[in-house]
C-alpha cells in the first residue's frame, strides 16, 4: 500500500563522516506530522563504520530501518534497488550521503510529487538545483519562469531525486526492454555517453531522452553537493556545492505544457519556449544550439555566430537565450544553417569568447600587454641601479 508521506532513503558505503553529516541535516529539518519513514541502505564496504553510524543515529521523525547488504552491490546496483523500494513504499526520495539538505526539503518534495503524480512527461523530481553546464563545462542559468518556483530539464537528477512508484516503473520497464546498452539512443551528450558502467544516472538520463520526459528542478535547491571522494570523485571538490533554501515557501508548481523553462539534455532552451517569447521565430523549425555541443544537426539552428544568418541577435544578455526572446538585434547569435556555424561552434576562438562572456576576464592581447608593461618596468628600476 502506497505510503501518504514519501520515504526517505539513504545510500550509504564508506563514508561515516559524510554519513553522519547528512543525517544530521536529517534530523534537524521540518516534516509535517505522521509517520516519515527513514531507511538507511548501506552497500558493503568492509567497514564497520557506516554501520554504527546509522545503528546510533536516533530518527524522532518515524520508523527507521536500516538495511545492510551482505556482498557488494556497486553503485548502479545499490541505486537501482533503492529505486525498486518504491514497490512496498509507493513515493521515496533518494539522497546519497555526501548530500546536505536544506530544513524544508521535505516540504518541496511532497508538494511536487502531489502536483505531478498524473504527469505522464514527468520521470521524477530534483531536490537539487542545477547551475553548471557540465556538458559545455560552463554555468547554467534558466530563465525565469513566472510565478512558478520550478523548471523542467530532460536531465535526471542524482543529488537528491524523488520518484513515485509509476515513475519508477516506466524507468524499470524501459530497462527490461533495452537493457543497459545504450548506443542506440539517440541525442546523449558527450560526456555522458562516456559515464563509466557504474552510473546509474547515464541509463536514467538514456530513457528520458528517449522517451521525451523531464525531471522537475527548483530555482532554489533543496540539496547541496559536497563532493567527499567516493565511486566519481577522486578528491574532494567543491565544484557542485550551491547555495540551499533557508525560509519556509509555500512552492508554486506550473504545468510542463505551460512552463516558459524547459531544457534539453544539452541544457538548451526548447525552440518552444524561445517561439512562446518571440513571435518572429513562431513559425520556424529550428534546433537550439548556444552552448555549441550539438554536432549534428540538421536544418536551422540557433547558434552562436556573427555571420549573418536569417535573423540575427546580440550576445549580451543572461542566460544567452534572453537576447532572443526579447529580439535584441547585434551580433554574437544567429538562426542560420548548421554548415555555416559548425566551425565557428568548435573552434577554440568561440570557446574562449563563450568563457568572457560568462566570466568577464580580459583578452589576451589585456593580459599580455599587461605582463609586458610590467616586465618593462621591472627591468627600468633594474637599470637605474
Amino acid at each position: 500500500m502506497t505510503q501518504s508521506l514519501p520515504t526517505i532513503i539513504v545510500i550509504g558505503y564508506n563514508r561515516p563522516a559524510s554519513l553522519s553529516r547528512l543525517l544530521g541535516s536529517l534530523r534537524n529539518a521540518h516534516f509535517p506530522a505522521g509517520n516519515v519513514r527513514l531507511i538507511i541502505s548501506l552497500d558493503n564496504s568492509g567497514m564497520l563504520e557506516p554501520l554504527e553510524v546509522a545503528k546510533a543515529f536516533e530518527w524522532p521523525h518515524g520508523d527507521k530501518r536500516i538495511i545492510a547488504h551482505e556482498t557488494r552491490l556497486g553503485l548502479r546496483n545499490h541505486v537501482l534497488s533503492c529505486g525498486d523500494l518504491t514497490e512496498e513504499y509507493g513515493d521515496v526520495l533518494v539522497l546519497e550521503d555526501d548530500l546536505f539538505v536544506s530544513p524544508f526539503f521535505y516540504q518541496y518534495t511532497n508538494a511536487a510529487l502531489d502536483f505531478y503524480a498524473d504527469d505522464q512527461a514527468i520521470a521524477g523530481i530534483s531536490l537539487y538545483s542545477q547551475q553548471f553546464n557540465q556538458t559545455a563545462n560552463l554555468p547554467f542559468m534558466p530563465v525565469d519562469n513566472g510565478d512558478a518556483d520550478v523548471y523542467f530539464m530532460q536531465l535526471a537528477a542524482s543529488w537528491g531525486q524523488a520518484w513515485s512508484r509509476q515513475q519508477w516503473r516506466g524507468f524499470r520497464q524501459w530497462m527490461q526492454e533495452h537493457g543497459t546498452d545504450i548506443s542506440n539512443v539517440a541525442n546523449i551528450p558527450a560526456d555522458i555517453l562516456s559515464w563509466p558502467d557504474s552510473s546509474w544516472l547515464k541509463l536514467y538520463n538514456a530513457y528520458i531522452i528517449s522517451r521525451n520526459k523531464f525531471f522537475v528542478y527548483p530555482y532554489r535547491s533543496l540539496t547541496t553537493n559536497f563532493g567527499d571522494p567516493g565511486q566519481h570523485f577522486n578528491i574532494a571538490s567543491s565544484r557542485f556545492q550551491v547555495p540551499v533554501q533557508q525560509r519556509s515557501m509555500t512552492h508554486q508548481f506550473v504545468p510542463l505544457g505551460a512552463s516558459l523553462a524547459i531544457y534539453d539534455a544539452f541544457c538548451e532552451i526548447s525552440p518552444e519556449s524561445i517561439k512562446m517569447q518571440n513571435p518572429l521565430l513562431a513559425d520556424l523549425d529550428f534546433t537550439v544550439n548556444l552552448y555549441g555541443c550539438k554536432h549534428h544537426t540538421y536544418g536551422l539552428q540557433l547558434a552562436r555566430s556573427n555571420r549573418q544568418g536569417l535573423h540575427n541577435f546580440s550576445l549580451s544578455m543572461k542566460p544567452m537565450e534572453l537576447s532572443v526572446m526579447h529580439n535584441v538585434e547585434g551580433e554574437g547569435i544567429s538562426l542560420i544553417e548548421p554548415s555555416t556555424t559548425t566551425s565557428y561552434a568548435s573552434s577554440a576562438e568561440a570557446e574562449y569568447g563563450m568563457y568572457r562572456f560568462f566570466y568577464k576576464f580580459p583578452s589576451p592581447r589585456i593580459i599580455l600587454s599587461g605582463l609586458l608593461e610590467r616586465v618593462q618596468l621591472v627591468l627600468s628600476r633594474f637599470g637605474s641601479r
